[in-house]
C-alpha cells in the first residue's frame, strides 16, 4: 500500500548527502584519539551499503514492511506541516487524540495508523528527515542510518577504551556484524533503540568515572524516553544490568577491605531500590508493554509470527507449548537463547535468501563460541565470570534479552530485528573472555619462552 521504488534521481540525491557526511567524517576523526578511530570511515562506508541493501531488500523482495508506514506517516505529517504551518505544534507535540485541523492528502490513510505512539512518533522523526531530502526514500534512510551509528560507534568506542588490545575483535563483533549492520540501517525502531542501548551504556561509562557528566546523563535521558515510547522492554533489561555494572565499578574503587565490606551492601541496596523504583515508573507508563501484560504481549507476538510463517511462506521455529510463569519460561529459557543467537540451521530452518543469510552468521557465531570456550576452558571460564565486571554483566544482559526476544518471536526474520541490541553485548562478551582467559595467558609464556 505504501511502497516506495527507487529511482537515478533518488540515487544522485543520496549520493550529493553522502558527500556531506563523508566531508564531516573526515573532520571528526581528526578530533578522534583513541585506537580504533581508524575503523570509522569503514563504518561509515560500510552502514551506507547495509542500507542500500535495507532498501533494496524492502522494495524490491519484501515488498512491504513498516518503514513504509513510518515514511508514509512522515510524508502526511510533512505535508500538513507545508500546507498548514502554524500547526507544527499541535502535530509534534500532541498524541494522536489532541491532532487537529488536519488535511486531506493522498498519505492521509496512514494518519490512521497514529492511534499506535509508536508509529506517530517514528513519523514524526522521519519527517525531520523527510523535509532535508524532500520526501526522498532512500536519502531518508541514509540519513536516519548515520544518526543512528553514533550510538553505536559511541559503544565501540566505549568498549575500546575498557579493553583496547582488542579493539579489532569489538570492530568485527559490534561495528561489522552483518546482522546489526543490516537491521541497524534504514527507516525502522529497531536502529534507534539499538543507537539508545549504546549511548546508555556509554554515558554510564561517563559516570563510572566522572567525565562529562552533563552531557552524559543528558543522553542517558533522552535514551531512556527513545527507548521508552519505542520499545519499552529493552530497559526492563538493559537499565538493571547497568546498574548493577555502575555498582560494582564504584565498589572496585574502594580499596580498603573493610570500608568495602561496610559499603558495599549500602551501594547494592541504594542501586536495587532505586532500579525497583525506575522498572514500575516505566511499566505504568508503557502501556501493552507494561509488565502486566507480559502474557498477552509475547502471545500477541506469538501467534501473529507464526500465522506468517505458515501462511507468508516465512521462516518460523516453534519452542512447543510456552506457559507464561516463572517456572514455564525458565524450562525453555535454553532453547530460547539458542534460538536467539545460533539459529535458524541452514538445512532444516531455510525458507529465503534473508533466512540463508542469517543462518550462515549464526553458524559462524557457534562455532566461534565453542571455539571461545574451548580454548579458555570451563573452570577458568567460571573463575573469569566471577572475577570480571564486563563478562558477568554482558553475559548476563545477552542471556535475558536472548530468552526474552527467542522465547516471543516464533519467526527468524522478526527475531533478526528484535535481537540486535544483545548481539554487540553477547560478541563482546566472547571477545572479553577471550582476552582474559586465553591470550592474557598465553602472551606471557609466549615472551617467556623467546
Amino acid at each position: 500500500m505504501f511502497l516506495v521504488g527507487i529511482t537515478f534521481f533518488d540515487l544522485l540525491i543520496s549520493i550529493i548527502y553522502l558527500s556531506i557526511i563523508l566531508a564531516l567524517v573526515n573532520r571528526a576523526m581528526t578530533k578522534m584519539n583513541f585506537i580504533g578511530k581508524k575503523y570509522f570511515l569503514p563504518f561509515i562506508y560500510f552502514k551506507f551499503l547495509c542500507t542500500i541493501l535495507f532498501v533494496l531488500l524492502h522494495s524490491y523482495i519484501y515488498k512491504g514492511g513498516d518503514t513504509f508506514l513510518y515514511f508514509a506517516g512522515a510524508k502526511f505529517i510533512l505535508g500538513q506541516l507545508i500546507n498548514n504551518p502554524e500547526n507544527i505544534f499541535n502535530i509534534y507535540f500532541s498524541d494522536y487524540n489532541q491532532i487537529s485541523n488536519l488535511l486531506y492528502d493522498s498519505n492521509f490513510i496512514a494518519h490512521y495508523f497514529f492511534r499506535a505512539n509508536d508509529v506517530f512518533f517514528m513519523s514524526k522523526i522521519i519527517s525531520i528527515f523527510n523535509f532535508i531530502t524532500g520526501n526522498n526514500y532512500l536519502a531518508s534512510n541514509i540519513l536516519y542510518s548515520m544518526l543512528c551509528s553514533y550510538g553505536v560507534w559511541k559503544l565501540y568506542e566505549t568498549l575500546c577504551k575498557l579493553y583496547p588490545s582488542i579493539y579489532k575483535y569489538f570492530a568485527v563483533g559490534v561495528l561489522f556484524y552483518p546482522t546489526i549492520g543490516i537491521w541497524g540501517s534504514g527507516i525502522l525502531k529497531d536502529p534507534l533503540t539499538l543507537a539508545a542501548v549504546g549511548l546508555i551504556f556509554y554515558g554510564f561509562y561517563n559516570i563510572s568515572i566522572g567525565y562529562k557528566l552533563i552531557y552524559s546523563f543528558f543522553l542517558i535521558i533522552l535514551s531512556f524516553f527513545l527507548c521508552f515510547i519505542l520499545k519499552p522492554y529493552i530497559l526492563y533489561t538493559f537499565v538493571p544490568i547497568m546498574l548493577i555494572w555502575l555498582q560494582s565499578k564504584y565498589r572496585n574503587r574502594i580499596k580498603n577491605i573493610f570500608l568495602k565490606i561496610i559499603i558495599t551492601p549500602l551501594i547494592l541496596i541504594i542501586f536495587f531500590i532505586g532500579g525497583f523504583y525506575f522498572l514500575k515508573t516505566v511499566s505504568e507508563g508503557a502501556g501493552k508493554y507494561s509488565l502486566d501484560n507480559v502474557k498477552s504481549v509475547a502471545e500477541g507476538f506469538h501467534n501473529w509470527h507464526t500465522f506468517l510463517a505458515e501462511t507468508r511462506d516465512q521462516s518460523g521455529y516453534s519452542l512447543g507449548e510456552v506457559e507464561y510463569t516463572p517456572i514455564g519460561i525458565l524450562t525453555k529459557a535454553p532453547e530460547a537463547f539458542f534460538v536467539t543467537y545460533f539459529r535458524p540451521f541452514i538445512f532444516t530452518d531455510v525458507r529465503n535468501f534473508a533466512t540463508v543469510f542469517e543462518a550462515i552468521q549464526s553458524f559462524i557465531l557457534l562455532i566461534v563460541t565453542i571455539y571461545v570456550f574451548f580454548k579458555v576452558g570451563l573452570i577458568n571460564f567460571f573463575k573469569n565470570l566471577y572475577r570480571n565486571d564486563e563478562i558477568k554483566v554482558f553475559l548476563l544482559f545477552a542471556i535475558i534479552f536472548g530468552i526474552a526476544v527467542g522465547i516471543t518471536s516464533y519467526n527468524f526474520g522478526a527475531l533478526s530485528r528484535y535481537k540486535i541490541p544483545g548481539l554487540p553485548f553477547y560478541t563482546s562478551f566472547l571477545a572479553i573472555l577471550f582476552k582474559v582467559g586465553y591470550l592474557d595467558k598465553k602472551i606471557p609464556h609466549e615472551q617467556i619462552q623467546t
